[in-house]
């Protein structure tokens, strides 16, 4: 039986809701303690998979905040990644400029 495409965006927007159940916790103990830039990757690694979504962007930007300072180039090179990957090529929206 085929799915609607109804269906498949409730099961889409279902993900987006547990990925962001499981991450805030995450984020907020990432940002409550200065991390290593490896554990910080692959945190960043994980959100950005999920970061077409609002509420998981914000979470990223929320990290990449955090650690702007502590690792530049790091989140510099998260920032761009974000960019490539989910911004349009003329819209420079994410907020970090």
């Amino acid at each position: 039986m085929e799915e609607s495409i109804y269906q498949i965006a409730e099961k889409i927007s279902k993900l987006y809701r547990e990925a962001y159940d499981v991450y805030l916790p995450l984020v907020e103990d990432v940002c409550s303690r200065v991390v290593s830039e490896d554990e910080l990757s692959h945190l960043l690694d994980y959100l950005l998979d999920f970061a077409c979504d609002e509420k998981i962007l914000e979470l990223y930007k929320k990290v990449c905040r955090r650690y702007l300072y502590v690792y530049p180039g790091c989140i510099k090179s998260y920032i761009e990644v974000y960019r490539e990957m989910w911004e349009d090529k003329d819209s420079y929206s994410l907020g970090f400029s």
